[in-house]
């Protein structure tokens, strides 16, 4: 799938880049997903794992890992996948864009990071046709539902997973609130 290694955010969102991630970019990135674990951690919701270094290099060379750069600095990063049947199930029709770890860069209060992530993918959901954006979480995180929710998405349905070996572990078991919205909401 082509990935686009350098877009500034539609819609005037001042110095806002969203760029491929790179594997010098490996410690920021870290540091970002540690962040949202404490994050997760103080709202009392389930935590995601540490990811291995291997995991996240092979979502940068497949040009899945994206960074938030604002001036020069990484403020964030998110992954895009075209496709999710493990995790839609029976609700995937190879028609969305999907929004997966999206995580912010502790120093950054994260004003506006959403919305740049959302202007960007909704841009490259309508450059490539597809039907709309679609993101998911725990189904217990009711914050971060409504938080979605506030940016247009609205809950298709939960859907609790088995042990799937196209997931990792931390998804087995475990239910999901599946959220989706056109591609300009």
């Amino acid at each position: 799938m082509e990935s686009w290694p350098y877009i500034t955010v539609p819609d005037g969102l001042p110095n806002v880049r969203i760029e491929s991630a790179a594997p010098q970019d490996l410690s920021d990135i870290r540091a970002a997903y540690e962040h949202g674990r404490v994050t997760q951690r103080e709202q009392g919701s389930m935590v995601w794992p540490e990811f291995t270094d291997a995991a996240i290099l092979g979502e940068i060379d497949a040009r899945h890992l994206f960074r938030v750069v604002v001036d020069d600095a990484i403020v964030g990063v998110f992954s895009v996948a075209y496709e999710d049947p493990a995790i839609w199930g029976p609700y995937e029709r190879g028609a969305h864009l999907y929004l997966h770890r999206i995580a912010r860069a502790a120093q950054y209060p994260g004003r506006g990071l959403m919305d740049a992530i959302l202007a960007w993918a909704g841009h490259q959901c309508t450059v490539l046709g597809r039907d709309g954006l679609r993101v998911d979480t725990w189904a217990s995180n009711t914050t971060l539902i409504a938080f979605y929710q506030r940016r247009g998405f609205r809950l298709v349905g939960e859907r609790r997973l088995g042990a799937d070996p196209r997931l990792p572990p931390h998804y087995h078991g475990n239910a999901f609130a599946l959220l989706e919205r056109s591609c300009d909401a």
